[in-house]
């Protein structure tokens, strides 16, 4: 049978569905610089880039410029156009189209810039618009807005204006301006709301074709939303069986809306919509009670762990398992993905810890301790795993080829915790010990500092770009530090602080309390934002949303909260489970 293809769009769009972010004449113009010069701004949908431009001063451009589109996580160039006298020029904006089209993912950040040099004969706009201006001059799409609840391609606002970025040499502009309008306007990119041709076999189901869309767009499938005639498409139902043949035009959005995952002591796992606090899926299948739980970084899996010696991955979508990870001979106590959703570790009261592949094969086994493994994490950046032990140990491993690269033997009692910085330079450990936390050198596992004045240590962790760390310890304090060890605040509690964690962005902090009680401070001065008390038992575990606007705790009292940071509201109880809590997630 000849291979067939569906088209994947968020609305039907013609031969001139292109729209432009920018729209209407600014004010303030220069021509004094030299580099690469212009704005930033984030895709609030995922979305097709057709043409990028620039600002016309007068009737025409007098010469050609290079416009660049730049990915600003990873820094490269996705596109560049030279943009001059020949260039289509449509209200007040020059533009040239990019080829291949270039896909803007929903929540990434992008940088668009022009090669300028001082004295050119086209000034450019630069101008510090105020937000009213901004909101009234960037319209892109705003001709078709979703239903409720939904954000897709054809939204109004598709894309954040972020603020002006330049590079007096030329390269990526990795400067930022502080007002955030600067240089509105001075470049403009054309986008349409289409996504995708994707081939389509017989055999395809509507969630093998959410996976082929995750690969072109980015969103998971459990945001995504198909529909065909009016018709929502999901589950493993085939395509052919729904009547969808090629050529056909099927119709995405995606839901702005997440979802968290919870794991009991009752052997069960559970997906719930954050929204409204359902149960949508139910993760059976475990012989014991579940220890931890975690999503993959592009969320459309999770893992999790047991004390019946196993761990698994399950599907969001479906609530399938997709792989059991069997080797171990004890309870696995964590279960954590690498950074790049690619593997697994593993750590077990067997004595080891392995890394397996998300298709359920064990790549290797870490077997060099003498007691149960309490703790194995990837490094932020994938090239390292650190596990502590019962034997008082902790090790850095490769994760490549699964080989020892460092020994640290300096404790008196079990390592519970072992994290490497986000810049891989540091470690922090925590033993059950009187050192408190110790801040060490990633190379040698040397001692730098001795954090919380030697105390019995609960948690410890990084801030996530490295500059801070947080303490929670037995003596009713939590401690802010820096990564050179200086301490910048003491966080009073009214009883023993058990866990600490901090947000996404590194602005706010959580700590759980004996007493019930989740509490956010505000980093670095330590301010109390907010204290959430409604658990009738003791709070264990507790995250962070991606955006740090929401909160989820769990507790011995078998319920999760949802909280509203800014306000302090429950705005879900998630009930259902018949144990205690031991692990919280909001998707990412």
């Amino acid at each position: 049978m000849a291979e067939m293809h569906v088209v994947v769009s968020t609305q039907t769009v013609g031969d001139d569905a292109s729209e432009p972010f920018f729209r209407g004449p600014w004010q303030g113009w220069r021509q004094d610089w030299d580099g690469e010069i212009g704005f930033r701004f984030r895709a609030e949908a995922t979305f097709l880039i057709t043409s990028l431009g620039r600002f016309v001063a007068e009737e025409s451009l007098a010469e050609d410029a290079e416009v660049t589109l730049w990915a600003a996580k990873t820094q490269k160039k996705l596109g560049s156009v030279t943009v001059g006298p020949k260039s289509a020029t449509v209200d007040g904006y020059a533009y040239s189209e990019v080829f291949p089209r270039i896909v803007a993912r929903l929540g990434q950040e992008y940088c668009l810039t022009q090669t300028c040099r001082r004295g050119m004969r086209d000034p450019w706009p630069d101008h510090c618009a105020e937000p009213a201006e901004l909101q009234e001059k960037a319209l892109a799409f705003a001709r078709n807005r979703p239903e409720p609840g939904l954000l897709c391609g054809a939204v109004a606002q598709s894309s954040r204006f972020l603020g002006g970025v330049y590079d007096f040499h030329g390269g990526f502009p990795a400067f930022q301006d502080m007002d955030e309008g600067r240089r509105a306007g001075m470049l403009n990119f054309k986008a349409m709301p289409g996504i995708a041709t994707i081939p389509i076999q017989p055999s395809m189901t509507v969630y093998g074709l959410k996976q082929e869309l995750e690969a072109v767009t980015g969103v998971p499938p459990i945001q995504q939303e198909l529909s065909w005639r009016m018709k929502p498409l999901s589950g493993d139902v085939l395509l052919t069986s729904e009547g969808v043949a090629s050529g056909d035009l099927l119709v995405l959005a995606v839901r702005a809306g997440s979802l968290a995952v919870t794991a009991s002591r009752d052997g069960t796992a559970r997906l719930w919509s954050m929204e409204t606090g359902q149960c949508v899926r139910q993760l059976s299948g475990h012989r014991g009670h579940l220890l931890h739980a975690e999503f993959a970084p592009s969320g459309s899996s999770v893992v999790t762990a047991s004390q019946d010696s196993t761990a698994r991955l399950w599907v969001v979508e479906t609530g399938q398992c997709s792989a059991v990870l069997e080797g171990h001979t004890a309870p696995v106590v964590s279960a954590c993905f690498a950074p790049s959703g690619a593997s697994v570790v593993t750590a077990s009261q067997d004595h080891t810890a392995r890394v397996w592949t998300i298709d359920g094969t064990c790549s290797f086994v870490l077997a060099k301790h003498a007691g149960a493994v309490l703790s194995a994490r990837f490094s932020p950046d994938g090239s390292k795993i650190a596990t502590g032990s019962t034997d008082c140990t902790l090790r850095l491993w490769d994760p490549t080829f699964g080989e020892p690269l460092l020994q640290v033997k300096d404790h008196g009692g079990g390592v519970f915790l072992a994290e490497v910085s986000p810049d891989g330079t540091q470690l922090l450990t925590a033993a059950i010990d009187t050192q408190g936390v110790v801040l060490r050198d990633a190379a040698s596992g040397a001692v730098l500092q001795k954090l919380a004045d030697g105390r019995l240590a609960h948690d410890a962790a990084f801030s996530p770009d490295g500059c801070y760390i947080l303490t929670a310890s037995c003596d009713w304090s939590a401690r802010l530090w820096t990564s050179s060890g200086q301490m910048v605040q003491e966080l009073q509690h009214v009883a023993q602080v058990l866990r600490c964690r901090f947000s996404a962005d590194g602005s706010l902090a959580l700590t759980l309390c004996a007493n019930h009680a989740a509490l956010v401070w505000r980093v670095p001065d330590g301010e109390l934002v907010q204290s959430f008390s409604g658990h009738s038992g003791p709070v264990t575990c507790g995250s962070f949303s991606p955006d740090g606007l929401q909160l989820i705790t769990g507790s011995e009292d078998c319920h999760a909260r949802v909280w509203d940071v800014a306000s302090g509201r429950c705005t879900a109880v998630l009930a259902g489970h018949e144990a205690r809590l031991e692990a919280v997630r909001i998707s990412p």
